[in-house]
């Protein structure tokens, strides 16, 4: 039975109101298994839907080169970003430190809805190929557009994921 609830209009709330809102909500996403720090909530979203869309077990919060062990024995590191559309500034994933990993599943959603704009799975050498060396942070950038015509793309099985999302964890999906 679905209860009927009037519209959630975040501008009619004090800046303090809508802090403590954002709490709730990453104390409830945190209940629910679905985020596993109070970060911002992209990061473990993504790793969430990795998981839901390929099977297999999170790598712990500590492991620097992947995050997910994949149901086929892959590890792979999984990069989001929030993207306003329209926004002209450059766009880049979280810096990579580690090539580790067998692939990396970048994942892009719309910054005003949180709706995954598209998926790809990039094996770890040409994801290697992609970064520029930033010496500074002692890492390597990898900027959102050179990564949407790499690899393969998996958007559907992600969707499919995250479509899912409410529901339990099927570790034996596989993409």
């Amino acid at each position: 039975m679905s209860v009927h609830r009037p519209p959630f209009d975040p501008a009619a709330l004090t800046v303090r109101q809508l802090l403590a809102s954002s709490v709730a909500v990453i104390d409830e996403l945190l209940r629910r298994g679905l985020i596993r720090t109070r970060n911002s909530p992209l990061g473990d979203l993504a790793e969430s839907l990795a998981l839901r869309a390929y099977g297999g077990e999170l790598a712990p919060n500590s492991e620097k080169s992947f995050d997910l062990w994949v149901a086929d024995g892959r590890r792979l590191q999984v990069k989001a970003r929030l993207v306003r559309f329209g926004d002209k500034r450059s766009q880049t994933f979280s810096a990579f430190r580690s090539w580790d990993f067998d692939a990396a599943l970048f994942l892009l959603f719309d910054a005003t809805t949180y709706d995954l704009s598209w998926a790809r799975e990039v094996d770890r050498s040409e994801t290697e190929a992609l970064g520029r060396r930033v010496e500074h942070t002692n890492s390597y950038a990898i900027l959102v557009r050179r990564v949407q015509g790499a690899g393969i793309d998996v958007t559907d099985q992600v969707t499919a994921a995250y479509e899912g999302i409410d529901g339990p964890v099927d570790d034996h999906a596989v993409v």
